[in-house]
């Protein structure tokens, strides 16, 4: 389907299966499939995602072994998740690739992970901000490359060659993978450090045939849907179309937050990022009250949501001169949802919701309507804020909980998100170079039109759980008694490079919930987005009784 235009033939899931290239051996390559497509036509620097975790090493080692492990895992993952050095490419007919070129020697890959992983020590732990400007200076020079693994340890007073704690930050290009993929990379990456660790001779390089590593592709996602998705008919022409209108029209008009009106446009171009972290004390007292005041329908994702939906309206409340019309009068919110709870087992891919898969979203409107009847002012009492946010959670909750009904996600998208990513890379091909040359008066025109205002979207990850271990080696069921972690994992930060949109993030790990914010500097002033994220948590916790 062409944004616009007629519905496409119904999909077929062999197109997107990896083939050995005629022209070399060593290379193969496979359809781009659904998101990939739009994520080839964005720039560069908006790919990035993020993933940080603070580690406690038991009994601490030698900082020779710690290297030694950690580049062996590293290769070892590369290994078995050839993706890591896959890329895209794009035919003179706007059809997007991915491609993977089979390393023939150890020397091959020996250079990738030199140009692909730094490790360093310091005396003081790191902030987010800090290890992802590392890896971003680090990494420049070779923006080809899909992935980069930063260590950094912290040495001991004292006790320099003895390594106790180490931060990992693990950066991840939105080409090759998306939130959940990079969190199932960390795991991954953790278990086989751990596991160098603890076997230094159990893994050996020359054990790993390269020259095969083609073998251990991941089958896309399109190849392992459950049978309950649905590919063609009435149905899901009428998804499609409905998709297409709220992507390209209904989110257009959303209120949002007030974006910077610096013309002179001096603000640095930086990616910006702010958390807030729920003690476990605080996240228990929430979900009890979630349980106990909205029911066991409801859920701290569709509180957060509507916490985050009357922060932006008394940010930004609704005008009264259109408070009849109803476009102004309801709000379309992105569901980015992870798909892989669609697919089935197969043999290629025996546990889809844990074995590495490159993108795998689809895509569900979050509908809130009858705005002014949630918008708060500044001076609203927290009975008036409570009983809004109850509303507001009730309208999330039959919203998610619609979501959750419907049997078939993942197809739906496919057509629509291929055919974006061509509309945008022919736009880009169109888009004349920069030139000197001072703006016309139709540029002046179509700055003053530019949206002055944009609006924020949730992002709930869920359970970190789901995807990384407290410890490594994990603990078994076993009757025998285990053996004790070699490695510990203290803590866990994720974050995306943002465009005009603020996302905000909410996770759980070890109790704790997160809430952060995710955004470009130029965009919006600090102060903004860091009032915002603390009016969404406090509207959060009016749900407790008394707290």
């Amino acid at each position: 389907m062409v944004p616009g235009g007629a519905i496409l033939s119904p999909l077929n899931p062999s197109f997107y299966s990896w083939r050995q290239s005629p022209l070399s051996p060593s290379q193969w390559h496979r359809l781009a499939l659904s998101n990939e497509c739009m994520w080839f036509s964005r720039p560069k620097d908006l790919h990035s995602l993020f993933i940080c975790t603070l580690i406690t090493l038991k009994p601490p080692i030698h900082r020779p072994t710690l290297t030694s492990a950690a580049s062996l895992a590293w290769q070892i993952l590369r290994f078995q998740v050839p993706e890591l050095a896959a890329d895209a490419t794009c035919t003179e007919d706007g059809a997007v690739y991915m491609q993977y070129l089979t390393p023939q020697s150890q020397v091959e890959v020996d250079a990738w992970a030199d140009r692909t992983s730094h490790f360093e020590t310091g005396r003081e732990v790191l902030d987010f901000k800090e290890l992802r400007a590392n890896v971003l200076l680090k990494k420049r020079g070779h923006d080809s490359d899909q992935t980069f693994l930063l260590l950094y340890s912290q040495t001991r007073e004292g006790k320099d060659d003895l390594v106790e704690n180490v931060q990992v930050m693990l950066y991840a290009d939105h080409q090759v993978t998306d939130g959940t993929g990079l969190k199932i990379l960390l795991g991954k990456y953790l278990f086989l450090l751990a596991s160098a660790l603890q076997k230094p001779a159990g893994i050996q390089q020359d054990e790993v045939k390269w020259s095969e590593s083609y073998k251990n592709l991941s089958t896309p996602w399109i190849q392992h849907m459950n049978d309950n998705q649905v590919t063609s008919g009435p149905e899901y022409e009428e998804t499609v179309t409905r998709n297409q209108d709220i992507i390209l029209n209904k989110l257009k008009l959303n209120p949002g937050l007030p974006l910077s009106q610096n013309t002179q446009n001096t603000r640095p171009a930086s990616q910006e990022t702010h958390f807030i972290t729920l003690s476990q004390v605080n996240t228990s007292a929430i979900l009890q009250a979630i349980k106990n005041v909205l029911g066991p329908s409801s859920n701290i994702t569709h509180l957060c949501h509507a916490a985050m939906v009357l922060a932006l309206l008394r940010a930004c409340p609704p005008s009264s001169s259109s408070s009849s019309s109803p476009a102004a009068q309801t709000l379309y919110f992105p569901c980015w949802l992870n798909g892989r709870r669609y697919l089935k087992s197969t043999p290629t891919c025996p546990s889809p919701k844990a074995n590495y898969i490159p993108i795998c979203l689809s895509f569900a409107p979050i509908i809130f309507t009858n705005l002014t009847e949630l918008a708060l002012s500044s001076t609203a009492s927290r009975d008036e804020i409570r009983k809004k946010l109850i509303k507001a959670c009730c309208m999330a909750t039959k919203q998610y909980i619609g979501i959750r009904e419907r049997k078939s996600m993942l197809p739906e998208c496919v057509n629509l998100f291929e055919d974006i990513g061509r509309m945008m890379l022919l736009t880009k091909k169109q888009k004349p170079p920069d030139s000197t040359e001072p703006p016309s008066k139709d540029d002046i025109k179509t700055s003053q039109r530019s949206p002055k205002t944009a609006e924020p979207f949730l992002l709930s990850d869920g359970l970190t759980e789901q995807y990384i271990s407290h410890s490594y080696p994990p603990s078994t069921s076993s009757t025998t008694l285990p053996s004790p972690p070699t490695l510990t994992v203290r803590t866990i930060h994720v974050a995306a490079h943002a465009e005009r949109n603020l996302i905000v993030r909410m996770s759980s790990w070890r109790g704790s919930t997160t809430i952060s914010g995710e955004w470009r500097g130029e965009d919006y002033e600090e102060g903004v987005v860091v009032r915002f994220l603390g009016d969404v948590v406090g509207i959060m916790g009016v749900i407790v009784e008394g707290g």
